[in-house]
């Protein structure tokens, strides 16, 4: 479906706000754009197609990713220079990723249990609930063998060197190497900042998640930042994927301006919220939560899903 044949119901802009204040005070806390929870939702709740969820979403996601990048600066969240080169490599995955939604969009409908689906929404849905799966189950034991292990006296600095996949890929000595001092990082290759900003780069043109949801896990487990570290740096890049995401999906047709400005009202009050507590929560119960919250978002998914198909 385009934008053109997607009508929104007056009376659903004030419940439209509200839910954005909720998911942008997500967002801002966990360092994920909220787009993980966003778009299934919008489908779920307010019936909103996925293309046009994923393009309206990435457009008010511009908006709420500056606000709470504001509120990270002042508390000296972010490390710019890792930011400025996960860029690089987000742009191309971005294009890439809107490519692939287009072409589900003009594939049709399936067959599946007897009844017609489209193929962009099984495939989305079923695209989601593998990724927030995965995520979910490994942070959740993760966050509670850390806080078990040091009874809730977690420093940043053991944060950082906790992580096995982030030891392994620094030994990686790709020329060029660069240093991350803002992150604690003495030396990384280029290479593996830029395959984790393209590969999160895809999933935001893709998903319209901004990446976030996998790019923020990814700057703590891959890289090696401090989780809060990451959360800023997180929201940083996903103000300029998300514009360019955002530019992309609308020469497809596929943001819808009075949606944008529905979630951008409720996201932006909500992203001051959410960041002002990420410090003061601490490393280990913001990656519990977040995956808590990703089962959430699975459960939601699938029971859209099933009554999709029950009602054929």
């Amino acid at each position: 479906m385009s934008v053109g044949d997607f009508v929104l119901a007056g009376d659903a802009f004030p419940y439209l706000a509200l839910f954005g204040l909720a998911i942008g005070a997500l967002g801002g806390f966990f360092g994920v754009g909220g787009g993980f929870l966003m778009v299934p939702m919008l489908n779920a709740f307010f019936g909103v197609p996925y293309n046009i969820a994923v393009g309206s979403d990435l457009g008010q996601m511009c908006g709420m990713s500056t606000a709470a990048t504001v509120r990270h600066m002042r508390f000296g969240n972010i490390d710019f220079k890792l930011g400025a080169l996960m860029i690089v490599g987000t742009a191309s995955g971005v294009e890439l990723g809107a490519q692939m939604l287009e072409l589900l969009k003009h594939v049709g409908n399936v067959s599946l249990l007897g009844r017609e689906i489209d193929t962009l929404s099984l495939v989305m849905s079923l695209l989601y609930s593998a990724l927030l799966v995965f995520l979910g189950q490994a942070m959740v034991r993760e966050s509670l063998r850390t806080m078990r292990r040091a009874a809730g006296q977690v420093q940043l600095t053991a944060e950082a060197s906790s992580s096995s996949a982030a030891l392994r890929l620094r030994t990686i000595k790709l020329w060029p190497m660069v240093s991350l001092p803002a992150s604690g990082i003495e030396s990384i290759s280029l290479w593996v900042i830029l395959a984790v900003g393209f590969s999160t780069g895809l999933l935001s043109g893709m998903l319209g998640v901004g990446g976030g949801f996998i790019r923020m896990p990814a700057l703590v487990y891959i890289l090696g930042c401090p989780t809060v570290v990451a959360v800023g740096t997180d929201l940083f890049e996903i103000m300029f994927s998300s514009a360019y995401g955002v530019m992309t999906h609308a020469f497809k047709g596929n943001v819808h301006l009075p949606l944008v400005l529905a979630l951008l009202i409720g996201t932006t009050v909500g992203a001051q919220l959410g960041a002002s507590y990420t410090r003061k929560a601490g490393g280990p119960w913001v990656r519990f939560g977040f995956g808590c919250l990703a089962f959430v978002g699975v459960l939601t998914v699938m029971v859209k899903l099933v009554l999709r198909l029950a009602h054929g």
